[in-house]
Protein backbone atom coordinates (compact mmCIF):
# COMPACT_ATOMS: atom_id res chain seq x y z
CA UNK A 1 0.00 0.00 0.00
CA UNK A 2 1.43 3.35 -0.63
CA UNK A 3 0.60 5.91 1.92
CA UNK A 4 0.81 9.66 0.65
CA UNK A 5 1.99 11.38 3.92
CA UNK A 6 4.14 13.97 2.21
CA UNK A 7 4.89 11.59 -0.65
CA UNK A 8 6.28 8.41 0.82
CA UNK A 9 5.57 4.55 0.65
CA UNK A 10 4.57 2.90 3.45
CA UNK A 11 4.26 -0.87 3.82
CA UNK A 12 2.16 -1.56 6.43
CA UNK A 13 -1.58 -0.96 5.17
CA UNK A 14 -2.90 1.76 7.49
CA UNK A 15 -5.91 2.94 5.65
CA UNK A 16 -7.60 5.31 7.92
CA UNK A 17 -4.14 7.39 8.39
CA UNK A 18 -4.17 7.86 3.92
CA UNK A 19 -8.00 8.53 4.30
CA UNK A 20 -7.67 11.14 6.36
CA UNK A 21 -4.43 12.57 4.54
CA UNK A 22 -6.84 12.71 1.45
CA UNK A 23 -9.62 14.71 3.82
CA UNK A 24 -6.92 17.19 4.89
CA UNK A 25 -6.16 17.74 0.81
CA UNK A 26 -9.70 18.46 0.36
CA UNK A 27 -10.10 20.87 3.32
CA UNK A 28 -6.91 22.88 2.44
CA UNK A 29 -8.60 23.06 -1.47
CA UNK A 30 -11.48 24.26 -0.03
CA UNK A 31 -10.12 26.61 2.20
CA UNK A 32 -7.44 28.08 0.06
CA UNK A 33 -10.42 28.85 -2.38
CA UNK A 34 -12.67 30.34 0.40
CA UNK A 35 -11.47 34.24 0.43
CA UNK A 36 -11.45 36.59 -2.99
CA UNK A 37 -10.37 39.95 -3.48
CA UNK A 38 -13.66 42.33 -4.51
CA UNK A 39 -12.95 44.45 -7.55
CA UNK A 40 -14.96 46.95 -5.29
CA UNK A 41 -12.14 46.36 -2.17
CA UNK A 42 -12.23 43.99 0.52
CA UNK A 43 -12.62 39.90 0.66
CA UNK A 44 -15.61 38.34 -0.38
CA UNK A 45 -15.60 34.73 1.79
CA UNK A 46 -17.55 31.47 0.26
CA UNK A 47 -16.02 29.08 1.69
CA UNK A 48 -15.06 29.51 5.21
CA UNK A 49 -13.24 26.59 6.72
CA UNK A 50 -11.94 28.17 10.33
CA UNK A 51 -8.22 27.71 10.98
CA UNK A 52 -8.15 25.63 7.69
CA UNK A 53 -4.11 26.11 7.53
CA UNK A 54 -3.34 23.48 9.94
CA UNK A 55 -4.61 21.13 7.97
CA UNK A 56 -0.66 21.29 6.69
CA UNK A 57 0.24 20.07 10.31
CA UNK A 58 -1.57 16.96 10.66
CA UNK A 59 0.51 16.08 7.12
CA UNK A 60 3.89 16.70 8.95
CA UNK A 61 2.40 14.57 12.05
CA UNK A 62 1.40 11.54 9.09
CA UNK A 63 4.64 12.02 8.06
CA UNK A 64 6.29 11.06 11.01
CA UNK A 65 4.27 8.36 12.35
CA UNK A 66 5.19 6.80 9.17
CA UNK A 67 8.19 7.19 9.21
CA UNK A 68 8.57 6.10 12.74
CA UNK A 69 6.19 3.00 11.79
CA UNK A 70 9.13 2.09 8.44
CA UNK A 71 12.37 2.71 9.57
CA UNK A 72 12.47 2.95 13.21
CA UNK A 73 14.42 -0.79 13.58
CA UNK A 74 16.40 0.56 10.49
CA UNK A 75 17.61 3.74 12.25
CA UNK A 76 18.66 1.85 15.19
CA UNK A 77 21.59 0.55 12.92
CA UNK A 78 21.77 3.58 10.82
CA UNK A 79 24.82 3.81 8.84
CA UNK A 80 26.01 6.85 6.69
CA UNK A 81 24.62 4.77 3.14
CA UNK A 82 21.50 3.56 5.01
CA UNK A 83 21.03 7.17 5.31
CA UNK A 84 21.92 8.06 1.87
CA UNK A 85 19.55 5.69 0.32
CA UNK A 86 16.87 6.62 2.75
CA UNK A 87 17.23 10.31 1.68
CA UNK A 88 16.93 9.24 -2.12
CA UNK A 89 13.66 7.10 -1.36
CA UNK A 90 12.47 10.19 -0.09
CA UNK A 91 13.66 12.70 -2.80
CA UNK A 92 12.43 9.90 -5.50
CA UNK A 93 8.40 10.18 -3.88
CA UNK A 94 8.38 14.03 -3.43
CA UNK A 95 10.73 15.28 -6.39
CA UNK A 96 8.86 14.55 -9.49
CA UNK A 97 5.48 15.81 -9.09
CA UNK A 98 7.46 18.71 -7.37
CA UNK A 99 9.44 19.47 -10.26
CA UNK A 100 7.12 18.57 -13.36
CA UNK A 101 4.02 20.50 -11.42
CA UNK A 102 6.46 23.31 -10.81
CA UNK A 103 6.79 23.47 -14.83
CA UNK A 104 3.62 24.68 -15.33
CA UNK A 105 3.47 27.34 -12.38
CA UNK A 106 6.35 28.22 -14.49
CA UNK A 107 4.12 28.35 -17.93
CA UNK A 108 1.49 30.42 -15.86
CA UNK A 109 3.70 33.13 -14.83
CA UNK A 110 5.13 33.42 -18.05
CA UNK A 111 2.06 33.66 -20.21
CA UNK A 112 1.12 36.66 -17.81
CA UNK A 113 -1.79 34.39 -15.80
CA UNK A 114 -0.75 35.00 -12.87
CA UNK A 115 -0.30 37.70 -10.24
CA UNK A 116 3.73 37.55 -10.44
CA UNK A 117 6.45 37.41 -13.60
CA UNK A 118 9.53 35.81 -14.09
CA UNK A 119 12.00 38.84 -13.59
CA UNK A 120 10.95 39.05 -9.98
CA UNK A 121 12.82 35.75 -9.40
CA UNK A 122 16.55 36.43 -8.53
CA UNK A 123 19.19 33.71 -9.59
CA UNK A 124 19.10 32.71 -5.95
CA UNK A 125 15.42 32.47 -6.09
CA UNK A 126 15.52 29.78 -9.07
CA UNK A 127 18.49 27.70 -7.42
CA UNK A 128 16.72 27.84 -4.22
CA UNK A 129 13.03 26.38 -5.81
CA UNK A 130 15.26 23.73 -7.80
CA UNK A 131 16.58 22.23 -5.08
CA UNK A 132 12.83 22.30 -2.97
CA UNK A 133 14.70 24.75 -0.72
CA UNK A 134 12.04 27.36 -0.31
CA UNK A 135 10.77 26.00 3.65
CA UNK A 136 14.14 26.20 5.01
CA UNK A 137 13.91 29.84 6.07
CA UNK A 138 16.77 31.20 3.04
CA UNK A 139 14.65 34.01 1.85
CA UNK A 140 13.57 32.30 -1.48
CA UNK A 141 10.66 33.51 -3.09
CA UNK A 142 8.99 30.10 -3.89
CA UNK A 143 6.84 29.34 -7.30
CA UNK A 144 5.03 26.88 -5.89
CA UNK A 145 3.69 28.46 -2.70
CA UNK A 146 2.41 25.85 -0.80
CA UNK A 147 5.51 23.91 -1.88
CA UNK A 148 6.80 25.14 1.79
CA UNK A 149 5.75 22.25 3.47
CA UNK A 150 7.28 19.53 1.03
CA UNK A 151 10.10 21.73 1.75
CA UNK A 152 10.29 22.03 4.85
CA UNK A 153 9.23 18.49 5.67
CA UNK A 154 12.66 17.42 3.55
CA UNK A 155 14.53 19.33 6.30
CA UNK A 156 12.81 17.01 8.93
CA UNK A 157 13.73 14.06 7.20
CA UNK A 158 17.29 15.10 7.35
CA UNK A 159 17.08 16.03 10.88
CA UNK A 160 15.30 12.32 11.52
CA UNK A 161 18.59 10.94 12.97
CA UNK A 162 18.74 13.42 15.79
CA UNK A 163 14.34 13.04 16.10
CA UNK A 164 14.22 9.45 16.30
CA UNK A 165 16.38 8.23 18.98
CA UNK A 166 14.78 11.10 21.28
CA UNK A 167 11.23 10.32 20.58
CA UNK A 168 11.59 6.47 20.11
CA UNK A 169 13.37 6.01 23.35
CA UNK A 170 12.68 3.07 25.66
CA UNK A 171 13.05 5.77 28.03
CA UNK A 172 9.83 6.92 28.93
CA UNK A 173 11.07 10.43 30.51
CA UNK A 174 13.23 10.79 27.28
CA UNK A 175 10.33 10.43 24.94
CA UNK A 176 8.54 12.48 26.92
CA UNK A 177 10.79 15.28 27.17
CA UNK A 178 11.02 15.33 23.31
CA UNK A 179 6.89 15.75 23.24
CA UNK A 180 7.62 18.66 25.33
CA UNK A 181 10.00 20.39 23.42
CA UNK A 182 8.24 19.93 20.64
CA UNK A 183 5.00 21.87 21.83
CA UNK A 184 7.50 24.45 23.58
CA UNK A 185 8.21 24.80 19.64
CA UNK A 186 4.76 24.96 18.43
CA UNK A 187 4.11 27.52 20.66
CA UNK A 188 7.12 29.64 20.06
CA UNK A 189 5.71 29.59 16.19
CA UNK A 190 2.42 30.84 17.48
CA UNK A 191 4.05 33.57 19.63
CA UNK A 192 5.86 35.14 16.65
CA UNK A 193 3.12 37.39 15.27
CA UNK A 194 3.82 36.35 12.01
CA UNK A 195 0.94 34.25 11.24
CA UNK A 196 -1.29 35.36 8.05
CA UNK A 197 -4.64 33.68 8.94
CA UNK A 198 -3.69 33.03 12.34
CA UNK A 199 -1.29 32.38 15.42
CA UNK A 200 0.50 29.16 13.62
CA UNK A 201 -0.28 30.08 9.97
CA UNK A 202 3.70 30.92 9.77
CA UNK A 203 4.83 29.84 5.87
CA UNK A 204 7.05 32.73 4.98
CA UNK A 205 10.55 31.79 3.99
CA UNK A 206 12.16 34.91 5.09
CA UNK A 207 13.00 32.97 8.92
CA UNK A 208 13.17 29.14 10.39
CA UNK A 209 9.70 29.25 11.89
CA UNK A 210 7.91 27.47 9.05
CA UNK A 211 10.73 24.54 9.42
CA UNK A 212 10.66 24.86 13.37
CA UNK A 213 6.84 24.18 13.12
CA UNK A 214 7.29 21.15 10.23
CA UNK A 215 10.03 19.93 12.47
CA UNK A 216 8.11 19.61 15.46
CA UNK A 217 4.63 18.53 14.05
CA UNK A 218 7.00 16.16 12.40
CA UNK A 219 8.34 15.08 16.13
CA UNK A 220 4.74 14.73 17.16
CA UNK A 221 3.94 12.06 14.91
CA UNK A 222 7.18 10.33 15.28
CA UNK A 223 5.91 10.58 19.41
CA UNK A 224 2.51 9.13 18.40
CA UNK A 225 3.95 5.67 17.25
CA UNK A 226 5.94 5.45 20.32
CA UNK A 227 3.19 6.05 22.86
CA UNK A 228 0.28 4.21 20.36
CA UNK A 229 -0.20 1.74 23.20
CA UNK A 230 -2.15 3.75 25.03
CA UNK A 231 -4.60 3.72 22.36
CA UNK A 232 -5.05 -0.25 22.91
CA UNK A 233 -5.47 -0.17 25.85
CA UNK A 234 -8.87 1.15 24.71
CA UNK A 235 -11.77 -0.93 23.86
CA UNK A 236 -13.07 -1.13 20.26
CA UNK A 237 -16.13 0.54 20.92
CA UNK A 238 -14.19 3.22 23.03
CA UNK A 239 -11.77 3.81 19.53
CA UNK A 240 -15.26 4.22 17.87
CA UNK A 241 -16.33 6.69 19.36
CA UNK A 242 -13.42 9.01 19.62
CA UNK A 243 -13.04 8.48 15.95
CA UNK A 244 -16.21 10.83 16.04
CA UNK A 245 -15.98 12.71 18.69
CA UNK A 246 -13.15 14.28 18.53
CA UNK A 247 -13.24 15.33 14.81
CA UNK A 248 -16.79 16.88 16.20
CA UNK A 249 -14.42 18.47 18.67
CA UNK A 250 -12.35 19.79 16.16
CA UNK A 251 -15.41 20.93 14.11
CA UNK A 252 -16.28 23.07 17.49
CA UNK A 253 -13.15 24.74 18.07
CA UNK A 254 -13.66 25.95 14.80
CA UNK A 255 -17.37 27.07 14.73
CA UNK A 256 -16.62 28.75 18.08
CA UNK A 257 -13.23 30.29 16.52
CA UNK A 258 -11.56 29.44 19.69
CA UNK A 259 -7.96 28.54 19.38
CA UNK A 260 -5.84 27.26 16.61
CA UNK A 261 -3.49 25.80 19.13
CA UNK A 262 -6.41 23.81 20.87
CA UNK A 263 -7.26 22.23 17.65
CA UNK A 264 -3.53 21.55 16.88
CA UNK A 265 -3.64 19.64 19.84
CA UNK A 266 -6.56 17.77 18.68
CA UNK A 267 -4.89 15.93 15.50
CA UNK A 268 -2.97 14.17 18.08
CA UNK A 269 -5.30 11.97 19.47
CA UNK A 270 -7.12 11.94 15.80
CA UNK A 271 -4.30 10.27 14.45
CA UNK A 272 -3.31 7.99 17.29
CA UNK A 273 -6.90 6.92 16.93
CA UNK A 274 -6.86 6.53 13.89
CA UNK A 275 -3.49 4.58 13.56
CA UNK A 276 -5.27 2.03 14.91
CA UNK A 277 -7.45 1.31 11.80
CA UNK A 278 -10.58 0.37 13.59
CA UNK A 279 -13.83 -0.19 12.29
CA UNK A 280 -15.28 3.33 12.27
CA UNK A 281 -12.04 4.72 11.19
CA UNK A 282 -12.06 2.24 8.22
CA UNK A 283 -15.88 3.33 7.76
CA UNK A 284 -14.83 7.26 7.86
CA UNK A 285 -11.47 7.52 6.57
CA UNK A 286 -10.16 3.64 4.81
CA UNK A 287 -13.55 3.57 2.46
CA UNK A 288 -12.74 3.37 -1.19
CA UNK A 289 -13.44 6.88 -2.35
CA UNK A 290 -11.65 8.76 0.82
CA UNK A 291 -8.54 6.30 0.44
CA UNK A 292 -8.22 7.33 -3.33
CA UNK A 293 -8.00 10.48 -1.82
CA UNK A 294 -5.19 10.41 0.26
CA UNK A 295 -3.20 8.41 -2.88
CA UNK A 296 -3.37 11.23 -4.75
CA UNK A 297 -3.15 13.88 -2.30
CA UNK A 298 0.42 15.29 -2.64
CA UNK A 299 -0.46 16.19 -6.29
CA UNK A 300 -3.58 17.70 -5.05
CA UNK A 301 -1.65 19.99 -2.65
CA UNK A 302 0.32 20.84 -4.84
CA UNK A 303 -1.71 21.19 -8.17
CA UNK A 304 -4.66 23.34 -6.68
CA UNK A 305 -3.47 27.17 -6.33
CA UNK A 306 -3.05 26.73 -10.14
CA UNK A 307 -6.77 26.72 -10.51
CA UNK A 308 -7.58 29.70 -7.87
CA UNK A 309 -7.21 32.48 -10.12
CA UNK A 310 -9.05 30.70 -12.86
CA UNK A 311 -11.78 30.27 -10.56
CA UNK A 312 -11.93 34.39 -9.90
CA UNK A 313 -11.72 35.10 -13.30
CA UNK A 314 -14.49 33.24 -14.54
CA UNK A 315 -16.16 34.53 -11.70
CA UNK A 316 -15.61 38.37 -12.55
CA UNK A 317 -16.15 37.71 -16.13
CA UNK A 318 -19.83 35.88 -15.75
CA UNK A 319 -20.73 37.60 -13.17
CA UNK A 320 -19.58 37.91 -9.56
CA UNK A 321 -22.80 36.58 -7.92
CA UNK A 322 -22.44 33.56 -5.32
CA UNK A 323 -23.81 30.78 -7.39
CA UNK A 324 -21.47 31.71 -9.92
CA UNK A 325 -18.62 31.61 -7.50
CA UNK A 326 -19.42 28.14 -6.28
CA UNK A 327 -19.92 26.65 -9.41
CA UNK A 328 -16.59 27.47 -11.14
CA UNK A 329 -15.22 25.92 -7.78
CA UNK A 330 -16.75 22.59 -8.19
CA UNK A 331 -15.26 22.92 -12.02
CA UNK A 332 -12.15 23.41 -10.39
CA UNK A 333 -12.23 20.86 -8.06
CA UNK A 334 -13.06 18.31 -10.74
CA UNK A 335 -10.57 19.43 -12.74
CA UNK A 336 -7.64 19.49 -9.97
CA UNK A 337 -9.15 15.95 -9.11
CA UNK A 338 -8.90 14.43 -12.57
CA UNK A 339 -4.93 16.38 -12.43
CA UNK A 340 -4.12 14.84 -9.56
CA UNK A 341 -4.90 11.07 -10.49
CA UNK A 342 -2.20 11.76 -14.23
CA UNK A 343 0.02 13.00 -12.06
CA UNK A 344 0.34 10.08 -9.51
CA UNK A 345 0.28 7.46 -12.29
CA UNK A 346 2.45 9.26 -14.75
CA UNK A 347 4.51 11.52 -12.80
CA UNK A 348 4.32 10.52 -8.99
CA UNK A 349 5.16 6.69 -9.60
CA UNK A 350 7.59 6.80 -13.17
CA UNK A 351 9.42 9.31 -11.53
CA UNK A 352 10.27 7.29 -8.08
CA UNK A 353 10.89 4.38 -9.88
CA UNK A 354 13.01 5.93 -12.58
CA UNK A 355 15.19 8.02 -9.91
CA UNK A 356 15.38 4.80 -7.88
CA UNK A 357 16.92 2.89 -10.83
CA UNK A 358 19.53 5.89 -11.85
CA UNK A 359 20.98 6.17 -8.54
CA UNK A 360 20.23 3.23 -6.23
CA UNK A 361 23.25 1.49 -5.75
CA UNK A 362 23.32 -1.70 -8.01
CA UNK A 363 23.18 -4.89 -6.44
CA UNK A 364 26.23 -7.02 -7.14
CA UNK A 365 25.38 -9.86 -9.53
CA UNK A 366 25.67 -13.71 -8.35
CA UNK A 367 28.57 -15.09 -9.92
CA UNK A 368 27.74 -17.89 -12.20
CA UNK A 369 30.07 -21.23 -11.79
Amino acid sequence: MSLQSGGFFMADDIRALTGVRGVAAAIIVVYHFGDVQLATGGTGSFFRIPYGYLLVDMFFMLSGYVMALNYRETFQHLTGKVFANFMLKRIARLYPAYFVIGLFYVAKIAAGLSGEKLEMYSAWDWFGNLFMLSGWGLYIFPIIGVAWAASAEMGSYLLLPLLMPWTQSRQRWIALLAVVAALVGIYAVSITGRGSGGPLDVVNGNSLYPMLRAVCGFALGLAIFRFGNIVDRLSATMQDILVIAIPLAIIAVGIADASDRLMYLLYIPLVAVLSRDGRMAQLLFGNRLVYRLGIISYSIYLIHPLFVSFTIRSWRHFGQTDGNYIAFSLIAFAVIWALAEVSYRLVEMPGRHALMRLFAPKRPMASVT
